[in-house]
């Protein structure tokens, strides 16, 4: 986790530093090695959160692009009292959630319905070939388009990538590592072909920032 409570004050990690975890309450140890990203940790080694994952770089930079306050926020259902940590929860109440691990199909429907006004951006470059391969599947395309638009891909990558996220109920963004990421449209995996739609990661950052509503799109 990037935030921890000191004094009931969300704050980094730093060297001997001790807080507490925002949604269980117990003891979180600084981890601020020379190799791995700093992070906070439980002090019990197991993570109170069963949807939580290993933060990377990827997932840190992305947080980073939004406002502190709005970052690892507590979702609480007062129905059922599940709650979780959102990776980002802006003011508007959309829940962002980055995924650099595949997800069991199980996961991807629970998380959805409990958070439900959401958004997944998916790391495309956790494969070694995912984003050349993505990218000789969609053929000459342009990269800055002028006008909203949607171009046809063939998968002809190894990994499930695209087949794991087809299934999703809310919008998925995937993040190739240029500044353009895309928004999967629909995904055949019996045909492997699929249909994508470009946006730049500013103006997406922007929309999300600004609550603007994303585009419907048919499927």
């Amino acid at each position: 986790m990037h935030y921890a409570l000191v004094d009931d004050t969300p704050a980094e990690p730093s060297p001997r530093l001790k807080g507490n975890c925002k949604r269980c309450g117990s003891i979180m140890i600084a981890k601020c090695g020379q190799h791995k990203l700093w992070h906070w940790a439980h002090k019990s080694r197991v993570h109170c959160d069963p949807w939580w994952e290993p933060e990377t770089e990827w997932h840190r930079a992305w947080k980073n692009l939004f406002p502190k306050d709005w970052q690892e926020v507590i979702h609480f259902d007062p129905v059922t009292n599940e709650k979780h940590i959102a990776d980002v929860k802006t003011s508007h109440g959309q829940v962002i959630e980055f995924q650099h691990s595949p997800m069991k199909p199980e996961e991807l429907r629970s998380r959805e319905e409990f958070y439900k006004n959401m958004v997944w951006v998916i790391d495309g470059c956790r494969g070694e070939l995912d984003a050349a391969t993505f990218h000789v599947g969609l053929g000459s395309r342009v990269d800055q388009p002028d006008r909203p638009t949607v171009f046809p891909f063939h998968w002809y990558g190894r990994s499930k990538l695209f087949e794991d996220w087809q299934a999703a109920a809310t919008p998925v963004f995937i993040d190739f590592g240029r500044p353009i990421v895309w928004r999967l449209v629909l995904y055949n995996p019996e045909t492997q072909q699929g249909v994508v739609g470009p946006i730049q990661r500013e103006a997406l950052v922007n929309d999300l920032t600004e609550g603007v509503p994303l585009a419907k799109i048919n499927r």
